[in-house]
């Protein structure tokens, strides 16, 4: 594949040496920390190293949705639910075709082919297949605004909790996955693992992973009760809680706590109390991964720029400063106490000139627009119609300038 790669050790409690780990995907070499690959592209590697023998890519682990491990052997999973969770949307969508795997590539611009002559299922496919919320939230779990059910909470987050924002969540986490190559996580797992997806939405990562990792115990948390009730995998749980102040679950339980796509709802003082509520939750060698896409496009247009900087604006007239907070998330996790920190980052060509995946993550992007664009007039002082005014002209400008947005993967370790 020729991707910047770094290393990283299985997760392994005291008490259980022998544990086994879900293997990586089929790369037989990982270079050290911080060691260049063909391209010159460095991966950032932070904190401490300790004098452990198994070393693992963090390219290769998790390939194809697989898991980085100890062992020699390939371990593959689907994107694809079990045939008990096939139940269509509300809302159906025109089935895509399949992805190109060509269409993303991360940070050193390589492309990576999935190497399978079967043709994969789209991301509108795969989110069919999934359950929507099966019973309505209490009344005062929500609040109308715009037409749009939102979050009734103190939170910050912008973004709605109706089943028209719950398609899209489903479709985007399909997105990101092929944006990074198939990996659902960039961790090692313990085979018989204790996962918490924190800020679940309506459990689409989760429900993924757990219909694949049989063994692997999960738990789904959410200020927002629109994960399912009724139809879930028997190894999924999901609770109400907000875990910025604090969730029901012990202390050292989960050997991995993930999360994403928090930024936008997440003050500087949200992400240090969360982040110490992770340290508390996960064990001892226990992983932490923070997902985000950067609040910010890469060699973007003048109307892209400024839907950005109003966007940006907006955020912040909130106590929300995403930039600032997204790229140090890696700082903010070895203040927090966390060892072996590292980043990593895929580079997705947004718009059409970027293939199936650039196509669908401008459609995602234009639908986000769409919904805030009420909160976006208000910090530029303009009217609705000038924002999708500009808001149309970004399309262009896409292709024109070849723009570009950053997914930042950073994984910790609780020592």
């Amino acid at each position: 594949m020729g991707t910047t790669q770094s290393s990283l050790r299985p997760s392994t409690s005291p008490s259980s040496p022998s544990l086994k780990h879900h293997s990586p995907s089929s790369h037989p070499s990982s270079l050290k920390s911080g060691s260049r690959n063909n391209s010159g592209t460095n991966l950032h590697h932070n904190g401490h190293q300790n004098n452990h023998h198994h070393h693992h890519s963090l390219s290769s682990l998790g390939g194809a949705g697989g898991i980085g491990g100890g062992g020699s052997s390939t371990h593959l999973v689907s994107a694809t639910p079990s045939s008990s969770l096939q139940k269509s949307l509300s809302r159906r969508r025109s089935s895509g075709k399949t992805a190109e795997s060509s269409s993303s590539h991360e940070s050193n611009g390589s492309v990576r082919s999935s190497g399978h002559s079967q043709k994969q299922p789209s991301p509108q496919q795969q989110a069919q297949k999934l359950p929507i919320h099966q019973e309505e939230p209490e009344e005062s779990d929500f609040r109308m605004y715009n037409g749009r059910r939102f979050h009734n909470t103190t939170r910050k987050y912008m973004l709605p909790n109706d089943t028209q924002e719950i398609d899209r969540l489903h479709l985007q986490h399909y997105i990101f996955k092929m944006a990074m190559n198939d990996k659902n996580f960039h961790v090692p797992l313990p085979e018989c693992a204790r996962v918490i997806d924190l800020g679940c939405g309506p459990a689409t990562w989760t429900m993924d992973m757990a219909t694949e990792l049989a063994l692997v115990n999960f738990v789904g948390v959410d200020i927002s009760p629109i994960f399912p009730t009724a139809i879930h995998p028997r190894n999924c749980n999901f609770y109400k809680e907000d875990f910025v102040t604090g969730v029901s679950q012990r202390n050292d339980t989960f050997d991995l706590a993930y999360q994403r796509n928090v930024c936008g709802g997440f003050t500087t003082e949200d992400w240090g109390k969360a982040m110490r509520e992770v340290f508390r939750i996960l064990k001892p060698g226990g992983w932490y991964e923070c997902v985000e896409s950067d609040i910010t496009i890469q060699d973007a247009g003048p109307k892209t720029q400024l839907v950005y900087e109003h966007l940006r604006q907006s955020m912040s007239n909130r106590g929300v400063e995403s930039k600032k907070d997204v790229r140090s998330i890696d700082q903010k996790m070895l203040a927090t106490g966390f060892v072996d920190v590292q980043v990593r980052k895929y580079t997705v060509k947004v718009g059409d000139w970027g293939g199936k995946v650039g196509g669908l993550w401008k459609e995602n992007m234009f639908q986000i627009f769409q919904t805030v664009r009420p909160f976006l007039a208000r910090a530029a002082g303009i009217s609705e119609g000038e924002v999708q005014e500009i808001v149309q002209a970004m399309e262009q400008e896409m292709v024109e300038y070849k723009a570009t947005q950053t997914i930042w993967v950073v994984v910790g370790k609780k020592p």
